[in-house]
């Protein structure tokens, strides 16, 4: 496990030996990474491709835009169009999903560490697993950790919620343990759900068993300050690259005036369920090469159907509502198979947690939080999600 804050102690977890969660995961990555290159370097490289478009400018001019996925990460690229249509361009990508490029990496603007590929030559490569060229975990980190860490974690809960994780778990775990957290931001890569999950869940843990959990999440505040502080320190006047930590410390003083102003202690429990499934709506709003054809059929009234898609993706369906109500339904379908039924307040601030997690309507919440489980939950989010995108940021 990755230690993400030193106000949270480290906590050693049996290894699981059972067979409800098997790992399909690769244990490391290795190939293309665009941070490893430099403005104006050329390179030639295998990538797969996530998404592809043709593009229009104001003028009329039209270019071809695309995501693409490697074991290392994601990134970005262009072609311009020369001669031919943009069909004939587009489709060496789209033969197989899988392309060999010769490009040259651009960073736009000029010092902001945004790079992409401006592919100049392209052709489809055949014979190859799309697969192996999907994003995976950072190198030196284990998914089978982080699936340990939150079994632990769960068996730690009293029931009935400890029986409703591991219902939602089962149910969904081959696309809960391989989707990524999000496209770009943050846990971009397969795992990064259960690492996101895992790693929340042991934050929250360590708040919960504090003698004073506020305290500890100001700690823990408080050393994302000094990050935030070293990274603006270590910088040079001319850089314009995006802090990670930017815009969040409003968000997190917020949270803790108004777990001040509530003046209860956490329910341990209810968090940890809460994040659980604070995130779980992303099987269905993101995609991915290999993701299984039935998970909404498995939750709503909708018939099984064949997805056709490259690397990492928004899925075209799950978009139209988002994560929230997706996890929304998972607890209340959890709940029906189980029989269980919830005491009608404790319902609701659990499908609280998860309309709310984003914090402001703005950031994508449907409600804002109002419970202390929901204060701390979002954020133990944002701390995590942050924390991630940094680590990403000193190692580039």
């Amino acid at each position: 496990m990755v230690r993400l804050f030193k106000a949270i102690p480290e906590v050693e977890m049996p290894v699981y030996n059972g067979n409800d969660y098997p790992l399909e995961i690769s244990e490391s990555a290795t190939g293309f990474s665009i941070i490893d290159h430099v403005p104006g370097e050329q390179v030639e490289e295998t990538l797969l491709v996530a998404s592809a478009e043709i593009k229009t400018s104001q003028t009329g001019r039209e270019w071809l835009q695309f995501t693409f996925n490697s074991p290392r990460g994601t990134c970005k690229g262009k072609q311009w169009l020369n001669q031919g249509t943009a069909e004939e361009a587009m489709r060496p990508y789209l033969e197989t999903g899988i392309v060999h490029v010769f490009a040259k990496v651009e960073e736009y603007p000029v010092d902001s560490g945004n790079k992409s590929l401006t592919v100049q030559r392209v052709k489809a490569v055949h014979g190859q697993s799309g697969t192996t060229l999907l994003p995976q975990m950072p190198h030196g980190e284990s998914a089978s950790q982080y699936r340990d860490q939150l079994i632990g974690l769960i068996d730690q809960m009293e029931e009935p919620l400890r029986q409703l994780a591991h219902r939602v778990l089962v149910t969904y775990w081959f696309d809960f343990s391989t989707r990524p957290a999000a496209l770009y931001h943050h846990h971009a890569y397969i795992g990064g759900l259960l690492k996101h999950t895992a790693c929340m869940m042991t934050i929250g843990t360590g708040i919960c068993q504090s003698e004073r959990p506020y305290l500890t999440l100001l700690q823990c505040i408080q050393e994302a300050e000094a990050d935030h502080k070293n990274d603006l320190f270590q910088a040079s006047e001319r850089e314009m690259r995006q802090f990670a930590w930017d815009e969040s410390f409003d968000a997190l003083y917020q949270a803790a005036r108004s777990i001040t102003l509530l003046n209860e202690s956490p329910r341990r429990d209810e968090l940890l369920l809460g994040i659980l499934l604070h995130d779980i709506g992303k099987i269905f709003e993101y995609t991915h090469l290999g993701a299984s054809d039935d998970r909404f059929a498995r939750l709503v009234q909708v018939e099984p159907t064949e997805e056709t898609v490259s690397g990492i993706a928004l899925d075209p369906n799950g978009v139209l509502m988002g994560h929230m109500p997706y996890g929304c339904f998972v607890l209340e379908q959890a709940l029906q198979n189980d029989a269980i039924r919830l005491p009608i307040d404790q319902y609701h601030r659990l499908m609280h947690m998860i309309l709310s997690h984003h914090g402001k309507k703005e950031w994508g919440s449907s409600v804002t939080p109002q419970t202390t489980e929901a204060w701390y939950l979002h954020a133990i989010d944002l701390l995590d999600a942050r924390k991630e995108k940094w680590r990403q940021n000193q190692s580039s």
